[in-house]
């Protein structure tokens, strides 16, 4: 890929910028949904002038790709530049086909959210369909909305079955499902059509991924993980009585999809502790997993939901099972995509328990799954402190012990004398440093350094220190 993108760098760095429009353009033409081509040609506007053009193309590209790097300092950078003559030839590019979406909701006694849950969904849809098995006033109140459509259900504990019935009351080209507890972002109401727009004509059925900004104890999670968007009549349906999974309607593995993250926010608290201790969501969650491992015990997902439910009330050693099992499971069965999930809990598990070869094992399966999973890189960096840790108390043990042994040696082979003289009083300084306590370590160098003033290598330790030391105490 870089090699593609080699020349337009090349004109970007040059300042070519009419040139590197030219060449963005027909990157784009290739392939509308590679999102660094839109970046490529927003740059290029950006630069002659094209302010108001260049945002909208760059717009384009943040929606295929909610995780870019680049979004705050190109939006300060439009700012400051001049809107410019409108440019119908990139609008023509921007065009995607009309089509209609319906939000779907599935509620069960919600008339404290259902109100602000469809006024922000409201002007991103063409209908709403309501799945609803209350028996409070959310049905009432939500008939209010000229768009929403009613679909009363008897609940059944199954997440699947209650989505797929409010899937054969939707007339619309696309679905976006939304949970109660989810408040779409005002900025992304525009996105939802233009996004259903973009795909609509994928040859391979689409299934688009939300970004939540899920609320935890006062703090913002963004997580990419839920599959909410996809067009209808592609032979797209629900899977599972929770944690429920879009897929093909022969089967939860047995199709592909093209699976990709999009840029629609949602506010989320569903996940904050107090929600779910509330709601008991975990003891209903385990309840209903072990129903599906009866009656599928061939799923990965389902031992792998069934291990970090389990984690999270506790219950670590049948997690540690079920996760076992979704390892062996998931490596059989090529479609399944969560393996990184599977690798990154036994990861957990094994450091929970200071099993740091096997963490550092199960670490190294995911980055051969995929050597770009940061968490991976992340865990692997604690694992590494922690065996360093681990080391360095050792290595500790080894020093105090050849000095006091070297009393007591008694072999046909000299020992090293030194060793209980200065060595190995020096290797634990050396120890001391690294592990950054400045003080212990320079006692030490001092002590010695009176003692033995030919070893230079003493003056050069407590001269390092010093300049630590001149280097933690200057202002900032």
């Amino acid at each position: 890929m870089q090699s593609t993108y080699a020349p337009i760098i090349e004109l970007l760095q040059q300042q070519r910028y009419k040139e590197a429009e030219v060449v963005a353009k027909d990157l784009i033409r290739s392939n509308t949904l590679e999102g660094q081509a839109w970046v490529f040609l927003g740059e290029a506007l950006l630069h002659q002038g094209y302010g108001l053009t260049a945002k909208r193309v760059f717009n384009r590209a943040w929606l295929l790709d909610p995780e870019a790097a680049w979004v705050k300092s190109v939006y300060e950078a439009l700012e400051q530049t001049p809107d410019g003559d409108e440019r119908v030839d990139i609008v023509g590019l921007l065009h995607v086909p009309r089509v209609t979406v319906a939000a779907a909701i599935l509620a069960r006694n919600e008339e404290q959210r259902i109100e602000k849950c469809i006024t922000a969904l409201y002007e991103a849809v063409d209908e709403i369909i309501l799945v609803d098995s209350s028996t409070d006033r959310t049905r009432e109140i939500a008939s209010k909305f000229s768009k929403v459509k009613v679909v009363s259900i008897e609940w059944r504990d199954h997440f699947a079955a209650a989505r797929n019935e409010g899937l054969n009351h939707i007339q619309s080209d696309w679905v976006l499902w939304v949970d109660t507890d989810e408040l779409l972002l005002e900025e992304d109401v525009c996105g939802v059509r233009e996004l259903a727009g973009i795909f609509h004509h994928h040859p391979i059925p689409p299934v688009l991924h939300i970004w939540h900004l899920n609320q935890i104890r006062g703090e913002v999670h963004h997580d990419f993980s839920q599959t909410r968007m996809f067009p209808m009549k592609r032979g797209l349906q629900f899977w599972g009585r929770i944690h429920e999974q879009m897929s093909s309607s022969l089967g939860m593995y047995d199709e592909e999809t093209y699976r990709r993250a999009v840029r629609i926010r949602f506010l989320h608290d569903g996940y904050d502790p107090s929600v779910i201790k509330k709601k008991n969501k975990l003891e209903r969650n385990l309840r209903s997993l072990k129903m599906m491992i009866e009656e599928d015990p061939n799923d990965p997902g389902n031992w792998l939901f069934f291990g970090r439910e389990s984690l999270l009330v506790g219950q670590e050693e049948q997690a540690f099972e079920a996760l076992l099992e979704a390892e062996r499971i998931g490596l059989q069965t090529p479609r399944f995509g969560r393996m990184l999930d599977v690798y990154k809990l036994l990861t957990q598990y094994y450091m929970s328990r200071k099993d740091w070869k096997q963490a550092e094992t199960t670490c190294l399966k995911a980055l051969e799954h995929n050597n770009q999973f940061p968490d991976a890189h992340f865990l692997l960096a604690q694992i590494r402190m922690k065996q360093a840790d681990e080391l360095y108390l050792q290595a500790d043990f080894h020093l105090k012990k050849a000095k006091t042994s070297i009393k007591e040696y008694r072999g046909s082979v000299s020992a090293d004398y030194q060793i209980g003289q200065w060595k190995a009083d020096l290797a634990v300084a050396d120890l001391a440093l690294r592990a950054g306590k400045l003080a212990e370590a320079r006692h030490i160098y001092q002590v010695h350094a009176k003692r033995y003033p030919n070893i230079e290598s003493l003056s050069q330790r407590l001269d390092m220190i010093e300049k630590q030391k001149q280097l933690l105490n200057r202002p900032m």
